[in-house]
């Protein structure tokens, strides 16, 4: 008979590989569960140290990718904003000129004061503009509305921002650990201290000269070059924003390719590893029975 009788050892250690096949196949039905190596970093060995290090970056680069996108979005509408301003200023000018181009009698000085006053008003409005709970042209003092014409009283001749109730900070992000944008605009820039300057000395006159109506107009043309001027500076300040979202969203692409390769479990190759150790496994167990069933006695029959 050429079956013999295992010995203990014989049996304990063929008993131990089983288990130790048994563990491995729990193991991989576990990654093929979850779709990840190890549900913890403990189980993903020399690959800790990596993974933590690039999950880190990651989550640096997505505050980046965020705190960028909300300065987009507040120079789109501080952009639209300078489109209002300007088209504000234009209609001004427009009617300064129909003032000097004609024989202007005191009905109508008296009707461009009015309107000198509902544009200052309107001018003030969208310098107040409020998004998302922040006054945009305030600095970052941006719980105040930063212009309140209420004490204020323009001289032709002199710049005055008394009318500003911001400060001069101007608001920056950082949009890559190397670069920051500065794209803040206060409601005391020249381009809108001319604006009101030009408007209220207007307003608060009821029968202006052909003289103030020319210097009005000097600086209304002024503050409308400057309000351009601010207007391009945004998209400029926005095309560069917008190049470091796109920078930070390939970077955030790759890491996170990187960290699914050391994290995720190669479902497809499981399956086939899985299948070959369960028959294995299976083989083993037989083979384990076959031996528990011979004995001393049946073997010497």
């Amino acid at each position: 008979m050429s079956l013999r009788v295992a010995t203990f050892a014989n049996s304990q250690r063929l008993l131990n590989a089983t288990l130790r096949t048994q563990a491995r196949v729990s193991d991989m039905q576990m990654e093929q569960a979850s779709g990840v190596v190890s549900t913890t970093y403990g189980g993903l060995g020399g690959s800790t140290k990596t993974l933590l290090s690039l999950e880190s970056a990651l989550a640096r680069t997505k505050a980046y990718g965020s705190a960028s996108s909300e300065a987009s979005n507040r120079i789109q509408v501080m952009y639209s904003t300078l489109s209002g301003v300007t088209d504000l200023l234009t209609s001004f000018r427009s009617t300064l000129t129909q003032m000097m181009s004609s024989d202007a009698n005191s009905t109508s000085l008296a009707e461009l004061s009015t309107t000198a006053s509902g544009d200052m008003d309107e001018l003030a409005s969208l310098l107040n503009t409020n998004c998302e709970g922040r006054y945009l042209f305030a600095g970052d003092n941006t719980q105040t509305a930063p212009v309140d014409l209420t004490s204020y009283t323009p001289d032709l001749s002199t710049a005055s921002t008394s009318y500003y109730t911001g400060n001069d900070t101007i608001q920056s992000v950082q949009v890559s650990r190397s670069q920051t944008v500065s794209y803040g605009v206060t409601a005391d820039n020249s381009a809108f201290e001319q604006a009101f300057r030009a408007m209220g000395s207007i307003a608060s006159a009821t029968s202006p000269a052909t003289e103030q109506l020319q210097s009005a107009y000097d600086l209304i043309s002024s503050a409308l070059d400057a309000a351009t001027g601010v207007q391009s500076s945004l998209s400029g300040k926005a095309s560069s924003i917008d190049r470091a979202i796109s920078q930070q969203s390939d970077y955030e692409s790759q890491m996170s390719s990187t960290i699914s390769s050391l994290k995720d479990a190669d479902v497809t190759s499981i399956a086939v590893q899985l299948s070959n150790y369960q028959t294995q496994l299976e083989a083993s167990y037989s083979a384990i029975a076959k031996v528990q069933s011979l004995s001393l006695v049946s073997y010497l029959k």
